[in-house]
């Protein structure tokens, strides 16, 4: 490696393990306190070495300027393993045609219409909540955002495949564990065994689902074209190349499938169960949120789409929970040779990146540790909410941003005015939400109680 300038260690590193027992042990103090040792800092995850970065320019060009020299890193590998190719894995041409094929099912007249499967199941959800009885919200959340997310892929074939779909995903649940465990990097350091396999419960999961899948795309490839129906899989399965003929074949969307169900569900509900938290912890917001919901809406009836321009500080709130409680951590892993903060790191180098980081760099935002929706307003000019490079990154940058970040904005959105127009939640016995790492940071012991408004 060729360098002008000498990398910091982060402090904390062991023999052995390096620095994986404290990204296991309160992974975000850790990581945010290594923003002031560098812009770039040193870790080792076992063996190995990565670096990563803290300031929000040299996030840019990682994610931005420099996207297609980096490809994902070792969460990814592991991914692969259950997911097949898909859009969060892929890379190169592969990845930039995949995407445009794509891009139609995110295209914002679609979802608007995917929203009407958000309003229908928030609003029977919570109509079945009993006034009194505590709620685990966490799993009530992950309930309902993989019921959304299920019926607008598949429509009246949702319920089909739920219950593999769910032991498939806690299968998954362990992927950032492993990733960070020196025990693996060791084995993949001294063995090189060859490509990993999945563990049985994971391959056996996997083979039943992907057999579901594939009934539900040779239906899909059967049905008339224009046949009036609006799931997201109806819309890939009808995407074209250029050529207008060839579009994906049925492996293709069976990864795109799985890449759907990954991503369209943890980082929602995550984020879902974080501002319920603050809402428990703020009265005077989660009054200001029912004021909103009760006075667009009219009364508590499910959220539309056409409310959506009205809940103005129901989208600050959401900007400001997915500042405070963003991902955590990504991976990438250099192609070829690149410049970073002054150092040239050679291909197969591991970089990682995160936005918690960066969105509480008090170069960015005032008093980053206070939660603040109102830092969100023009008029306060805050350079990180007013769209300073690099700052903000709640669905990621780039050519590998989210595509469906219009998708999740909407459906939060949604849920959350729904709720709060027809509930006040309180704290329950047992509420204490702290965060739970994993690939997604989620509160666990959030246990609140509705009262009907």
């Amino acid at each position: 490696m060729v360098s002008r300038f000498r990398v910091p260690t982060a402090p904390g590193g062991l023999p052995f393990v390096g620095h994986t027992r404290r990204l296991s042990h309160d992974p975000l103090a850790y990581l945010r306190s290594l923003r002031g040792a560098g812009d770039l800092v040193r870790l080792r995850v076992g063996p190995r070495c990565v670096y990563l970065v803290t300031c929000p320019a040299l996030t840019r060009r990682v994610l931005v300027d420099e996207a297609r020299s980096f490809d994902k890193g070792a969460m990814f590998d592991e991914l692969r393993l259950g997911m097949g190719n898909g859009l969060v894995i892929s890379g190169g041409a592969f990845h930039r045609r995949q995407r445009r094929l794509a891009q139609p099912a995110f295209h914002p007249a679609r979802i608007d219409g995917y929203t009407r499967a958000m309003t229908r199941r928030a609003g029977e959800r919570t109509a079945a909540w009993q006034s009194g009885v505590t709620l685990d919200l966490t799993r009530e959340l992950d309930e309902l955002t993989l019921d959304i997310l299920l019926d607008t892929v598949l429509g009246d074939s949702a319920g089909a495949v739920r219950e593999d779909v769910l032991r498939w995903l806690s299968a998954k649940s362990g992927v950032m564990r492993r990733v960070l465990s020196p025990l693996s990097a060791w084995r993949a350091r001294l063995l090189r065994p060859g490509p990993a396999r999945p563990l049985p419960v994971t391959e056996d999961t996997l083979a039943s689902l992907r057999a579901l899948l594939a009934v539900e795309i040779h239906r899909g490839r059967l049905a008339p074209v224009g046949g009036g129906t609006e799931d997201m899989l109806s819309v890939l399965i009808a995407a074209r190349d250029p050529d207008g003929v060839t579009g994906m074949t049925d492996a293709e969307l069976t990864d795109e499938l799985l890449t759907l169900f990954l991503a369209g569900t943890g980082t929602v509900s995550a984020a879902l169960a974080w501002a319920f938290a603050e809402v428990s912890r703020h009265p005077a917001m989660e009054r200001a949120l029912a004021d909103e919901a009760l006075r667009v809406l009219g009364g508590p009836r499910p959220a539309t789409v056409a409310d959506l321009p009205e809940l103005q500080y129901t989208e600050r709130f959401l900007r400001e929970v997915l500042r405070c409680h963003a991902v955590w951590l990504l991976m990438r892993r250099t192609l070829t040779a690149v410049e970073l903060g002054g150092v040239t790191l050679p291909p197969g180098t591991d970089v990682y990146l995160s936005p918690d980081i960066l969105h509480h760099d008090p170069g960015s935002f005032a008093d980053p540790d206070r939660f603040d929706p109102d830092r969100w307003l023009a008029e306060r000019r805050e350079p990180g909410a007013q769209g300073a490079r690099g700052a903000y990154l709640p669905f990621g940058a780039g050519n590998r941003r989210c595509a469906g970040d219009g998708y999740a904005w909407a459906e939060m959105a949604l849920v959350l005015a729904t709720t709060l127009a027809r509930w006040r939640l309180v704290p329950g016995p047992g509420n204490r939400p702290r965060p739970r790492v994993g690939t997604v940071v989620r509160p666990e012991r959030l246990r609140m109680i509705p009262e009907p408004r």
